[in-house]
Formats: C-alpha cells, sequence, structure tokens
C-alpha cells in the first residue's frame, strides 16, 4: 500500500471515519457595536427535575480541531470527506453521499487559505456541490474524479503529499482474495490521481491486469455483474495509457461506475 505522509497519515487516518472538519470561531463583536438580544437576555430558569428522577447529564460539546497548521487542518477534514464520498460511491449508496459532500462543498469553515491553493478549493467545493443536484451513478463518480483533480492539483502546487508504493496483497484464487487485490489497485490509482503519483497509478493498474474478475461473483450478481465486468476488462488494458489528470480523472470515473454497478448487483440492489 502507500505510505500517506505525515500529514496525511497521522493526521487524517480515515477506516471511512476520522476527524471532523474544523469548524470556524465565531466572530469577536466590534468595538462600540450593540449586544445582541441573547447576550442582555435574562437567563431563564429551568424547571427542577421530579423528585427521584435521574437527571442525565449534558455531553460535553466536542473541541473545535486548531491543532497543527492551515495546511494540515485542511488535510484532515478534507481527507475524511473524500474518502467517505468514495466509498459510498463504491458501495451504490447515493444516500450516504449528501452529507459528506456538504461538509466537502463548504469552504468558509476554512478561514484564511494560501491564495495559490484558492483555485484548486473552488474546483473541489464546485464538485462536491453536485452530489446535492441527485447525481445518477454517472456523475456521482465523475465528480469523484473530479474531486481528484482537484485535489492533486493543489497537491502539486503545495508540494505534496509524497507517495510511496509498496507491494499488492499476495494473489489467490479465493473470491476474498481477489476483491482484495481489486481494492488495493483502486485505491492505488486513487492514489495516483489525487497525489499525484505516477508511480502509484501504475501500480494499481498492474495489479488490475494481472487479477481477474471472480467468476463466482459474476454468477452470483447476473447479467448486471457480466455487464460490468465486461466493461472492466475492456478498461484494464487501456490504465497505463492514461498520463494526463483529465485522461485519468475520466478512466477512474468509469472504474467506479463497475465496481459500484457490480455491488449492487451481487447485493440485489440493495443499499
Amino acid at each position: 500500500m502507500i505510505s500517506r505522509p505525515v500529514a496525511l497519515t497521522a493526521l487524517a487516518l480515515v477506516g471511512c471515519g476520522g476527524p471532523s472538519a474544523p469548524v470556524a470561531p465565531s466572530p469577536e463583536p466590534s468595538a462600540g457595536a450593540a449586544p445582541t438580544a441573547s447576550a442582555t437576555a435574562a437567563p431563564v430558569a429551568e424547571p427542577a427535575p421530579d423528585a427521584g428522577a435521574s437527571v442525565k447529564p449534558e455531553e460535553p460539546a466536542p473541541k473545535e480541531d486548531t491543532s497543527g497548521t492551515a495546511r494540515e487542518r485542511l488535510m484532515r477534514a478534507h481527507f475524511k470527506e473524500v474518502n467517505a464520498l468514495r466509498k459510498a460511491v463504491i458501495d451504490g449508496a447515493m444516500s450516504a453521499t449528501i452529507g459528506p459532500a456538504e461538509t466537502l462543498g463548504n469552504t468558509t469553515a476554512l478561514g484564511t487559505i494560501p491564495p495559490k491553493w484558492q483555485p484548486s478549493l473552488d474546483a473541489l467545493s464546485a464538485a462536491a456541490k453536485r452530489f446535492g443536484q441527485s447525481p445518477d451513478l454517472p456523475a456521482a463518480a465523475a465528480a469523484i474524479a473530479d474531486i481528484g483533480v482537484a485535489c492533486g492539483s493543489c497537491h502539486k502546487t503545495g508540494g505534496g503529499p509524497k507517495v510511496q508504493v509498496e507491494s499488492p496483497p499476495a494473489a489467490d484464487k479465493t473470491v476474498a482474495g481477489q476483491m482484495k487485490r481489486h481494492a488495493w489497485a483502486t485505491e492505488r490509482m486513487w492514489d495516483g490521481l489525487y497525489g499525484p503519483s505516477d508511480a502509484a497509478w501504475k501500480a494499481g493498474a498492474d495489479a488490475l491486469s494481472a487479477d481477474p474478475f471472480p467468476k463466482e461473483v459474476l454468477a452470483k450478481g447476473g447479467v448486471h455483474a457480466r455487464s460490468a465486468a465486461s466493461r472492466f476488462t475492456g478498461l484494464v488494458p487501456t490504465m497505463t495509457g492514461k498520463k494526463t489528470p483529465e485522461e485519468r480523472a475520466k478512466l477512474y470515473a468509469e472504474l467506479l461506475e463497475t465496481c459500484s454497478a457490480c455491488h449492487m448487483a451481487t447485493r440485489g440492489g440493495k443499499k
């Protein structure tokens, strides 16, 4: 697998989980400004609980994530939401894209950022907001790919992350083993797109080329799984020839479509 840089690995580990996007602090009132109604209103007494009733203590509010540099906070927030979006699309769970997309598309909480980041953030925000327009699977996959291009553009400008490619999981004949290698390969291709990294893209493409589609999966998924597999088989030989971010984004979007379509077929479309 690819070892994320410290700024990503230590700060933004996601098993489709991880730290939430930072919340911008409330602005301080300007000097001489009139206090708001909420600031001047007399406190309202809470009714006393019934005798003997248990009172559940309030849970403390989550602390604002202010650690690290602006760049590190941005990476933590975006890494979590992007991975949640990708997982939802790969699983065919379109309804699960809405929350992460809304958070990802709102860049106002990031505060002041270096001007050279702005074009990439604008592109990322625009792609994320497409999920709120009820996209079909091809449109959702294309939006994910465009997010990858936006991330890659910003990373090239900022000089990171640096990715290193390790060996794929050992090949075996079980469905679980083959799917594990497919997952590893698609992750490497994503790393190649958003890193960006030529070595990661090639590693993913090579792993998919050497690993056929499991016949057991095709039998279970019926015609829809076989259709997705046929499309997948046609895409694989073209992967290593894609050199530009735009070419890779288009192919990656098509790859996500085949993954999602097959997953929905083998699960009876229940996601």
